[in-house]
């Protein structure tokens, strides 16, 4: 029975110094920004996007995993246009009016035990469109590797993860484009110099609660959370640019069948495009998030094979 209290004493001890530092975190970032020089002005660019996500996971072989996402993400037009006497049209609720990214993510996973996974993205590729200023749309194409490690928590029905991930970026030459939402782009966007090479940390603390069910058995409805911080780092960023965007969700998710679950939720994604002269810029984006998931995706051949 102590061993026991002890134990939940523990886990709650370990998840309130998370949740501590993850706060901790959001602070020291807008403490920072607020610093800004007095030359400079903050502008806030406020849009309203759809980010849309595919995840396709399967088993490889003993405690090997694989996983797929396909990403889509769309915007509106944004309050106004981050440079001065620019136009960016007034349709501001069009959520699927403008690409913004492509992107296609591979994972293979190690589960250790149900506690500790680790996971490598040997080549993610993102494409990227800039919203239209004064007619004009720019592309840049963006090749990522990505190491991870992601420990789980249990509470009760409560399932915390805490996710650690650090990512080399490649970015192409942003290049104005007459064929916005062309997957691959214009040709010429695929020059990838040294000085548009950056490494960015991540750390994601998200919460998982079965409403109708303790498990997560098919017909369970669940609340997912998360709040994520994103920090820049490598010698092509300069002080400004360390801290690059936060983001923070909420959800509600439904499993429809034994393998395959689909959520929907809001999530607020504050991006800091600043610095060190003029620009001052904040992109402040809501973004209703729709994520559909395939737990096993192994199992729906294994029905075929059976039929």
């Amino acid at each position: 029975m102590y061993v026991c209290l002890l134990n939940k004493i523990t886990k709650l001890q370990i998840m309130k110094k998370s949740l501590a530092t993850l706060i901790a975190f959001f602070y020291l970032v807008q403490f920072v920004h607020s610093q800004a020089p007095a030359t400079t002005q903050r502008d806030y660019i406020h849009n309203n996007m759809f980010w849309g996500n595919l995840v396709i996971q399967g088993k490889i072989k003993g405690k090997f995993n694989y996983q797929c996402d396909f990403e889509e993400r769309r915007q509106a037009d944004p309050a106004h246009s981050p440079e001065p006497n620019s136009t960016v049209g007034h349709d501001r609720f069009n959520i699927i009016k403008h690409p913004y990214q492509n992107a296609v993510r591979p994972w293979i996973h190690y589960q250790h035990n149900k506690f500790v996974r680790f996971s490598i993205s040997p080549i993610t590729w993102f494409g990227t469109w800039t919203y239209p200023i004064n007619g004009k749309t720019y592309f840049q194409p963006e090749w990522r590797i990505a190491f991870q490690v992601m420990t789980n928590q249990f509470l009760g029905r409560v399932i915390l993860n805490y996710r650690y991930r650090y990512e080399f970026r490649f970015y192409g030459t942003k290049v104005l484009t007459d064929q916005p939402g062309d997957v691959t782009g214009p040709g010429s966007s695929y020059d990838f110099w040294d000085v548009n090479r950056k490494g960015r940390l991540r750390y994601m603390v998200r919460a998982l609660i079965p409403l109708n069910n303790k498990e997560m058995i098919k017909g369970t409805y669940y609340t997912m959370t998360s709040a994520e911080v994103f920090l820049s780092v490598g010698k092509n960023i300069k002080s400004a640019n360390i801290f690059d965007q936060t983001r923070c969700y909420a959800g509600l998710g439904y499993k429809i069948g034994r393998d395959t679950r689909i959520e929907m939720g809001y999530m607020n994604q504050m991006a800091f495009r600043l610095n060190n002269t003029a620009k001052n810029n904040v992109d402040f984006n809501n973004c209703l998030f729709v994520n559909l998931i395939l737990d096993d995706f192994n199992s729906l051949f294994k029905k075929k094979k059976a039929e």
